[in-house]
């Protein structure tokens, strides 16, 4: 594609018009129009000025650039494993993630595939007898038909919850969003039709609460979810970080004094 053609993509997908967008980047809705039709080529400065408006993530940014004959500013692929990252961000990452401990973290691109975990997610999901490493994808494990919702006495509301939150996070992603390729194809399931059914609005909680029982024991949570990156970065725009915490008294003493199950 053409810069024209992929500007024109992201103002259609920001619902903006061009005299929206022209108005908006301080430029006139004419010059607008000759960068959509390819009359006009756009300097580098012109390409972060109208990306900004746009809210266009950095690795999109660097394929505006290539299309418009620049080197792109920013990396195009985000990293596929914690290692991969810049090396103080993963120390920090492992930093944060060790000291979440006795209580599970884990960590996510931005399409939700596990780059890493903390032993206490590792031993939480065994317990269901379902192992999620790095490489693999929680919204497939979480869910898809996998052992994992066994454990979880809410997998209903959490899971409709879920999807809402997942369809506006790719929204935000953009019109070529692989994470709004994965949740429309797992909404398709019709255990999760089901949930959304029984619950067509999200909650819009600040947290996420998670009932699991395992055996004869349960256990309360809450998770939250922390950005860790930079928008001029697409190597770390869009990791986070999924910390759970206990939120009953039962779920904090079983943890903290590390029973066996």
């Amino acid at each position: 594609m053409q810069f024209g053609e992929h500007l024109k993509e992201w103002r259609s997908h920001r619902r903006m018009s061009q005299l929206d967008l022209a108005v908006e980047a301080g430029i006139s809705a004419r010059h607008l129009s000759f960068l959509e039709t390819g009359r006009s080529r756009p300097t580098e400065g012109m390409i972060v000025r109208l990306s900004s408006v746009l809210d266009i993530p950095a690795r999109d940014q660097g394929m505006l650039f290539s299309a418009a004959g620049f080197r792109p500013r920013f990396a195009t692929k985000p990293a596929t494993a914690l290692d991969r990252l810049p090396a103080v961000i993963a120390q920090a990452i492992r930093l944060i993630l060790d000291r979440h401990d006795p209580y599970p973290g884990v960590v996510f691109d931005h399409e939700y595939n596990i780059l890493a975990a903390n032993a206490a997610f590792a031993n939480l999901t065994g317990m269901a007898g379902v192992t999620v490493a790095p490489g693999d994808n929680f919204l497939d494990a979480y869910l898809g038909p996998t052992q994992l919702r066994s454990i979880i006495v809410n997998w209903q509301p959490s899971a409709a919850d879920l999807v809402h939150r997942i369809r506006g996070e790719a929204w935000l992603q953009g019109p070529r969003s692989p994470l709004a390729k994965r949740i429309e194809r797992i909404a398709e399931h019709p255990d999760i039709l089901a949930a959304l059914q029984a619950f067509p609005e999200s909650e819009r909680l600040p947290v996420l609460p998670i009932e699991m029982k395992i055996g004869a024991k349960r256990f309360s949570w809450i998770t939250t979810l922390t950005s860790f990156g930079s928008v001029q970065d697409a190597l770390v725009q869009g990791v986070m970080i999924e910390s759970f915490f206990p939120a009953d008294e039962e779920t904090k003493n079983h943890f903290e004094k590390d029973e066996t199950l």
